[in-house]
């Protein structure tokens, strides 16, 4: 559930052999024609680590991982597959812890920016960079890509929150509000306040998954009247789908309120919750449902930290689930949107797998949908959808 943070991309392989080297802050780059692999901080919390093969193309590529528990230890991304496969074509590859886990857009957005100028003075300077984000690193790596086109020569973004923090926020809390009225046997806590977690299977998954066997009917209408439709082509995907959200919302909800001081980041206050159900339901659903206002400032904060500007000036090629229970298919089509209003969809190329599941790719995947982008960048010729 809700995998998409440090975990591997794929199944980790064996790394290949190379020279591991330890360099303090300080200390002369590395010229030799060798691998190299260098660990160290960056700044207060945040690790950084940086591999260079030894038959190097010149380009260097930096690694955006996914959203993590907020409870979980601050550690370095398991990206071995992808990293390894990228090794092996040639590219340098650099990734961050970023300093702090949970919806951790303007520390990812920070020290993935450092990690160029860090990998310039320890190993040397790269020809062009790449960046390749999943997931909330899809966002930062998006964010990045519109505030700083001439740094960057293409981003890969995968199951990226695309769309907007807000957005993604809306479908996280639409869902649990109207959970918690449809199946009001299950206690969760409230958006802001949820129960302390220590056994997902007893205290979520179990409780969940009697309600839905005593009353599969209330699923059914909760994603009717949601603003954002839980995936799923069947029973089975769309229950997941729930268990994700809900899952999700337990750990991020008090991390997204600190990052917004406190104040609300969701707003349904005057939403009327409808579909073609009768009035004897919908009535009683909106009269049930916890209402909230959202702030100025979380806003204003959300639109920072996580808006389109649809200011593309660089190729830009993002993937996609069409099933993604995390962060849902929805985004790509906002992201879109965002970047014909400035007329630069020429340089917007989005692909998708007809399938279910949160960054579901294979390293062939993930490696071959990079090297169609490092050919963009090469030739100039767009690939296809």
């Amino acid at each position: 559930l809700v995998g998409c943070g440090r975990e591997a991309l794929t199944a980790p392989s064996t790394p290949t052999a190379r020279a591991v080297v330890a360099l303090e802050s300080g200390a002369q780059s590395l010229e030799a024609a060798e691998a190299v692999h260098v660990e160290g901080d960056i700044g207060p919390g945040a690790r950084y680590s940086l591999d260079r093969p030894a038959d190097w193309n010149g380009d260097l590529v930096l690694y955006l991982h996914g959203y993590s528990n907020p409870a979980a230890p601050v550690t370095l991304p398991a990206n071995a597959a992808i990293r390894n496969r990228l090794l092996a074509e040639g590219f340098a590859v650099a990734a961050s812890s970023y300093s702090e886990n949970g919806y951790a857009v303007p520390e990812a957005m920070r020290q993935t920016h450092q990690l160029r100028g860090l990998f310039i003075s320890r190993v040397g300077a790269p020809r062009r960079t790449f960046l390749f984000g999943n997931s909330l690193g899809g966002l930062a790596g998006l964010l990045l890509t519109e505030r700083y086109p001439q740094t960057y020569a293409g981003s890969l973004l995968v199951s990226g929150v695309v769309g907007g923090t807000r957005v993604e926020a809306e479908y996280i809390s639409d869902t649990k509000v109207l959970f918690d009225c449809l199946y009001p046997t299950v206690h969760l806590g409230g958006l802001v306040t949820p129960v302390p977690i220590t056994n997902v299977n007893a205290q979520v998954i179990g409780p969940v998954s009697s309600a839905l066997q005593a009353n599969p009917n209330g699923l059914g209408i909760l994603n009717l009247v949601t603003r954002h439709p839980l995936p799923g082509a069947n029973g089975q995907e769309l229950a997941t789908s729930l268990f994700n959200v809900l899952v999700f919302q337990l750990q991020g909800a008090l991390d997204l309120s600190d990052r917004t001081h406190g104040h609300m980041f969701f707003d349904n206050a005057t939403h009327t919750y409808t579909a073609a159900l009768p009035a004897s339901i919908l009535g009683p659903l909106n009269a049930c449902v916890a209402r909230y206002s959202s702030a100025a400032d979380a806003e204003a904060w959300m639109k920072h930290y996580g808006e389109p500007s649809g200011e593309l000036r660089i190729p830009v090629l993002t993937l996609h689930n069409t099933r993604d229970p995390v962060v849902p298919f929805f985004h790509e089509g906002l992201l879109a949107d965002a970047v014909n209003a400035k007329g630069l969809g020429a340089n917007l190329v989005q692909r998708q797998k007809s399938s279910y599941g949160h960054v579901a790719f294979t390293t062939d995947e993930l490696a071959q949908n990079f090297l169609d982008l490092v050919h963009w960048v090469d030739t100039g010729v767009r690939p296809t959808p």
